[in-house]
């Protein structure tokens, strides 16, 4: 009967073996015919197996339209329309209407609401503000002014080699106006999409990029801001200035346009060139903020856009179907400091304007001659979307200013696929019954033994 016993021992101790030595990791082989990219009519369309999108490559602006590859009809839209720079007083919040308006003037803009707040008694203010004013570059600085370059759609790879993505660059090349002459070649849109959900660590949160969104990084560096010339030309009299807090602001516009057969390339066109397009192509567009939803051309509101699973973030609705588009964005940005190889992170706020159009404006604080970097994004979402799990996961090089990331950042996530699950579940109820029964036996032989 030992040896019986012995024998059972050995065979349970095989089987549980041949179960540990299942793999509990694997490497998912993504077919390269995944993606694909056409040059069609000056726009490049981008395709993944769930969404598309496009962009213009010739005319170039930072802009981009998608659709879900399952409801081509309705596309979403995004244009980063331009930079202002802001100067606010600290008691008051943003508004678009605290934005300098060129039209009006900075000289009128700024007296009038320094008066308002009981500054401007010293007689050699005035002067000096006449003679700066003819020394400022304009307050905001319109994206459609500029040349902008489209980099070639590279591959991104992970660290085991796999194919993952594909990455590209909007590059501001020249400026129609000398006055941002500085700005040339200092402001890049670097965009990346990934074919599979990525994990990322934004602060304390963890963030899954959804293999339907276009995650951009915004890099701005050498800004030369009107505050400093400002300041400098004033001198001695800073002293009696209230505190003012320049900011650099990023406007965007969005839109939901319906598509009907063969006029695709026509409404895209339409989108770039800010020509309205007919009755028959308009949706009805609707912004959630919060838990609130507001539809576009029938409200005044601003809001500050508030965060939703971490990240502050819109979504964008059309009046059928089940799908929205988003913008989202990293409430923090990274400041490099240029010299110093060092970094800082700075809070950025949103607010979104839902009047004729919808808008929203990223707040960046002052960062003097350094390198902004921040991290928009476009997308679609969806309960599926949002309910896949991620395989890798990816943490860009802090201050990195290439546009393809380094495989080394993008690292496959251990995990037992389904199959491997429901094998190990079954080889081990096996285990147990062949068990049991051979206990079974065993005991039948030892009483009869008896």
């Amino acid at each position: 009967m030992m040896i019986r016993s012995k024998i059972a021992t050995a065979i349970i101790i095989v089987m549980l073996a041949s179960l540990i030595t299942l793999p509990t990791s694997y490497s998912q082989t993504i077919d390269e015919g995944r993606y694909g990219i056409e040059e069609k009519d000056g726009w490049r369309i981008i395709r993944t197996d769930v969404f598309t999108v496009a962009v213009p490559s010739t005319e170039t602006i930072p802009m981009f339209i998608w659709w879900h590859n399952d409801d081509n009809s309705t596309l979403y839209v995004a244009k980063y329309e331009g930079l202002a720079e802001a100067w606010l007083f600290a008691p008051e919040q943003f508004s678009h209407a605290d934005l300098f308006d060129d039209m009006m003037g900075f000289k009128n803009e700024f007296m009038v609401r320094a008066h308002s707040h009981g500054w401007i008694e010293n007689p050699e203010i005035v002067p000096k503000i006449n003679q700066v004013s003819m020394d400022l570059h304009p307050f905001f600085f319109p994206f459609s002014q500029g040349k902008w370059e489209l980099t070639p759609i590279q591959e991104i790879k992970a660290k085991d080699g796999t194919l993952v993505g594909l990455a590209f660059a909007f590059i501001l090349t020249e400026s129609k106006d000398p006055s941002f002459e500085f700005a040339e070649e200092n402001i890049m849109i670097r965009n990346k999409i990934f074919f599979d959900p990525v994990k990322m660590q934004v602060e304390e949160n963890e963030v899954i990029l959804s293999k339907a969104e276009l995650k951009s990084d915004m890099i701005i560096s050498n800004w030369k801001w009107n505050w400093d010339t400002f300041i400098g030309a004033l001198e001695g009299p800073t002293a009696s200035l209230p505190e003012i807090t320049p900011k650099l602001v990023l406007s965007a516009k969005f839109n939901v346009r319906s598509v009907s057969e063969g006029n695709l390339i026509n409404i895209m066109n339409e989108e770039r060139d800010d020509i309205s397009g007919v009755d028959q192509d308009s949706l009805e567009v609707m912004v959630r903020v919060r838990e609130r939803i507001m539809v576009v051309g029938k409200i005044d509101k601003e809001d500050e856009i508030s965060a939703t699973n971490g990240l502050p973030k819109l979504e964008i609705l059309a009046e059928r179907g089940t799908m929205a588009g988003f913008f989202k964005f990293d409430p923090r940005a990274t400041i490099i400091y240029e010299g110093q190889g060092t970094t800082g992170s700075v809070e950025v706020k949103g607010v979104s304007w839902v009047a004729n159009d919808l808008k929203a404006f990223l707040i960046y604080p002052y960062f003097g001659g350094n390198t902004l970097l921040h991290d928009p994004s476009i997308g679609i979402s969806s309960p599926e979307l949002e309910s896949e799990v991620p395989k890798y996961t990816f943490n860009l090089p802090i201050g990195s200013r290439e546009i393809v990331p380094p495989s080394q950042s993008i690292i496959p996530i251990e995990m037992v696929p389904f199959f491997e699950l429901v094998m190990e579940a079954v080889i081990f109820v096996i285990i147990v019954a062949t068990v049991i029964a051979f206990t079974k036996k065993m005991k039948i032989e030892v009483l009869n033994g008896v």
